[in-house]
């Protein structure tokens, strides 16, 4: 089977899975949630695993926004994270032991940060990683992300703050967001108005992906270069 074809059928049955995984879940909620008589444990935890694999199903989709190009093992670590995570959230929920080790909630913690920071990257990289003017603010963000990440995760692993600590953590934190989202605003809605988009065959189109992938150069670079040589027009 092509490659490209079969990441995009991976692909597909990850949002399907995905999809079908949160219907039952908030149809199991809404089930717990109007049945008659006393809300009792059993719907906390029905809803409880609600909230979960929805929060899951938007990490993935996240994720899945970079699958198939330069940034994939990106988007499959974050996957497999979010995957990881949810685990062990539903067995925190359904175990019904009141002594499980504290570990287990620090993991819990530091799965949950993990997730969604590459979740973020991951809608980074994928709106805004093909545009070379937003490299800088891109880069630095991530970097910021991951910062952000990693002091987070030392408060949930037991780390006891001092108050810079923690004011470097705002600072940061708000850096984070604002390079967030400038660089998502601008790769999304900044475009250039004299660019064009032009389509091209799947099997070009998987030609480019490998292309990128083995070169690390984005597609949008790529095409630049061979529109530059078939033109032999300098672009601007």
């Amino acid at each position: 089977m092509d490659t490209g074809a079969a990441r995009t059928d991976v692909r597909r049955a990850v949002v399907v899975l995905t999809i079908s995984s949160f219907s039952i879940a908030a149809l199991m909620g809404i089930t717990a949630l109007l049945r008659p008589g006393e809300f009792g444990e059993t719907g906390v935890r029905v809803l409880l695993t609600t909230v979960l694999v929805g929060c899951a199903s938007v990490v993935t989709l996240s994720c899945l926004v970079v699958v198939g190009g330069l940034f994939e093992p990106v988007g499959v670590v974050g996957f497999l994270a979010a995957v990881a995570t949810s685990a062990l959230g539903l067995f925190l929920v359904w175990s019904g032991s009141e002594h499980l080790s504290e570990h287990f909630y620090e993991a819990f913690g530091v799965g949950i940060t993990a997730s969604l920071t590459l979740a973020q990257i991951s809608l980074l990289l994928g709106l805004a990683g093909a545009r070379r003017s937003l490299a800088p603010v891109m880069r630095t963000t991530v970097v910021l992300a991951i910062v952000v990440a990693s002091l987070v995760s030392t408060l949930i692993t037991g780390y006891q703050p001092s108050g810079a600590f923690l004011r470097t953590l705002g600072v940061v934190a708000i850096l984070d967001v604002l390079g967030t989202v400038v660089t998502i605003a601008v790769g999304v809605l900044g475009r250039d108005e004299d660019a064009i988009t032009v389509s091209v065959s799947p099997a070009l189109a998987d030609r480019l992906r490998e292309e990128s992938r083995q070169t690390g150069r984005p597609v949008g670079d790529l095409v630049d270069d061979a529109l530059e040589r078939y033109l032999e027009l300098p672009l601007a």
